[in-house]
């Protein structure tokens, strides 16, 4: 009874085996990004490229705001400067009167 189990186990993993390896070599990949750097090179790489430079002027620019908004607040008194000069000028003012 057991050679019998045993051999129905064998038989049935040389069939599932037998299965997969059919699907794997049927198996074709179609991938539009994986054919774009095997078949065109040149335009696989410039769109690499354009994406690199694009997300890098981007970052360029968005730091050249941040610093020229950091630059426009630090030029004069800062808010709470202002405010204390404010206050100094209304207690100057009152103890003129």
């Amino acid at each position: 009874m057991i050679d019998l189990i045993r051999n129905m186990y064998i038989s049935a993993n040389a069939w599932t085996g037998n299965i997969q390896n059919e699907m794997d070599a049927r198996y074709v990949e179609q991938s539009s990004l994986t054919n774009l750097f095997t078949e065109n090179k040149f335009w696989g790489w410039a769109g690499l490229l354009s994406i690199f430079i694009a997300l890098a002027a981007i970052f360029y620019f968005q730091f050249q705001v941040w610093e020229q908004e950091d630059q426009e607040e630090n030029k004069g008194n800062s808010s709470k400067q202002k405010e204390f000069i404010e206050f100094l000028e209304k207690t100057s003012n009152q103890s003129k009167k």
